[in-house]
């Protein structure tokens, strides 16, 4: 499951903000997750889960989600924590540089700085 997880997370170019809003970005992934799983999948990662009293009465249907959305979210919360203890952010992702034909292009002739223009002669 760890490594669903990492592909998941890596296939992605994150933003600043969606990687600053980490509960919103962990649910996205877990929902994502959450459907790719089979029925067999879910099953096992339910597995080793300790049964709380609040799901007595519960359909088996609406426990199973749970446990495995709970069950998701940590193991994404853990993944994500991991990868973030071993990144690099690079700034470089939106270049504003300016061409190096200047922002008009390039003049047709040589000009001195010293040349007089046509009008000046005409006094």
């Amino acid at each position: 499951m760890k490594e669903l997880i990492k592909k998941k997370v890596l296939s992605k170019n994150w933003t600043f903000n969606e990687i600053a809003d980490l509960k919103s970005t962990i649910t996205i992934i877990c929902n994502d997750l959450a459907e790719e799983l089979t029925l067999m999948e879910k099953f096992n990662l339910a597995n080793e889960v300790r049964i709380k009293e609040s799901y007595v009465g519960m359909e088996l249907y609406d426990v199973l989600g749970d446990i495995v959305y709970n069950t998701l979210q940590l193991q994404v919360a853990e993944t994500i924590k991991e990868l973030l203890n071993t990144a690099t952010i690079s700034f470089g992702g939106n270049n504003n540089e300016i061409s190096t034909n200047g922002l008009v292009g390039k003049p047709n002739k040589k000009r001195t700085a010293d040349e007089k223009k046509k009008d000046d002669t005409k006094e």
